[in-house]
């Protein structure tokens, strides 16, 4: 659910008591029903949610498969390759990655595969972290763990674990030959802008063509990761079985984390709308059996996420098992409560057979400091 969405749910509901602000003037009087322009005023006084932001997040457990730590050291080894390929393009000089920086690239992969072969209870959720890092830097790590997981699923062997992340790992280094105006444009695209920044895998792949110590099938997953089943992919409009499957499994890995990413030209898309994006794709354009073993390892829903569910309420997700991620415990917000005694109700929907989770809200609302949080438990229904 939209910030601005969950404000209109706001509208025409009563206040329960008066509100000061932070001096002590009377802001709205006890009764007042609320309107877009009491909304706002709200809004502007910036009335503190940290209470209820308390309230819903203390305690919940948000560990995600590879640990801060280890995801900052991952990011800087794709920012330490990825700006050597940049100072050289911008020097004028084309060449191949030196190899002490395949042997760093791999280690990095082989310390993410050993940490993902110990986290059997834990599913996939995209990281958030280290949000000042440009999106091609995190996001290739992102692509890599999921690709990981996928391709264990799939019972690949060691050897072409490995070969798949290094692929994932450097699928888009061909980015860094591309205006970089043109990866961050917050706009439209025109035509000829496209197809520059659709050079991006061939041009990786020439970077990497001539290393020997990357495999056949690491160079294959830089060149084609856009390529799609019904020839509609680039740079060559392969279709079906022209494209191998272990292209085909960081092609997934790569397309819902850049939708469940946040870009500078669109927010990111909730969860479960693009694996039903995807799904739909897996007919025609994507491999369905990658999908539904990519599927196996994402959690939906992931703890500290909001919900809102099909009775109109709205929570943020505490728990879930691996056995049935689609029916967390959910943190519901009580909004006929006063904001000295919030009330907030647990539910398991693992129990509640009738109720659902029918789509998702921005947590960050009610972050402390912003000057468009609002105060849900002081508003009641007429």
């Amino acid at each position: 659910m939209k910030t601005q969405e969950l404000k209109d749910q706001l509208i025409g509901r009563r206040v329960n008591k008066h509100v000061y602000t932070d001096e002590g003037h009377l802001l709205l009087s006890k009764g007042t029903v609320v309107n877009s322009s009491i909304l706002s005023r709200l809004e502007d006084h910036a009335i503190n949610t940290t209470a209820l932001f308390d309230s819903l997040t203390k305690g919940i457990d948000n560990t995600g498969l590879v640990d801060d730590k280890q995801m900052e050291e991952s990011i800087c080894v794709v920012k330490k390759v990825f700006e050597y390929v940049l100072f050289e393009d911008a020097n004028g000089v084309s060449s191949t990655i030196p190899n002490e920086y395949i042997k760093l690239v791999e280690s990095v992969i082989d310390d993410l595969i050993d940490t993902l072969s110990t986290t059997g209870d834990l599913l996939y959720t995209v990281s958030d972290m280290v949000k000042a890092s440009p999106y091609t830097y995190k996001h290739s790590i992102n692509v890599t763990v999921l690709s990981i997981l996928t391709a264990k699923a799939l019972d690949y062997c060691d050897i072409d674990i490995k070969n798949i992340a290094l692929g994932a790992f450097l699928h888009d280094i061909g980015k860094m030959i591309v205006d970089p105006l043109l990866i961050e444009k917050p706009s439209a695209l025109t035509d000829e802008e496209r197809i520059e920044i659709q050079r991006h895998p061939e041009l990786g792949y020439n970077l990497l063509k001539n290393l020997d110590a990357l495999s056949y099938t690491t160079k294959q997953i830089v060149l084609l990761h856009h390529e799609k089943l019904d020839g509609t992919g680039y740079p060559y409009g392969l279709k079906g079985i022209e494209i191998p499957e272990f292209v085909r499994i960081v092609t997934l890995c790569d397309m819902y984390d850049a939708m469940t990413t946040d870009r500078v030209y669109r927010n990111k898309m909730p969860i479960y709308t693009v694996l039903e994006i995807l799904m739909r794709d897996s007919v025609y354009k994507l491999d369905s059996n990658v999908y539904r073993h990519m599927t196996e390892n994402i959690c939906i829903h992931p703890p500290g996420s909001g919900v809102v569910l099909s009775d109109g309420r709205i929570g943020i997700v505490s728990f879930y098992r691996t056995t049935n991620p689609s029916r967390p415990h959910i943190r519901v917000i009580d909004l006929n409560t006063d904001i000295t005694n919030i009330r907030v109700e647990n539910v398991n929907l693992e129990k509640k057979h009738t109720l659902f989770i029918v789509d998702s809200w921005d947590v960050n609302v009610l972050r402390k400091g912003s000057k468009t949080t609002f105060e849900p438990p002081n508003i009641l229904p007429i």
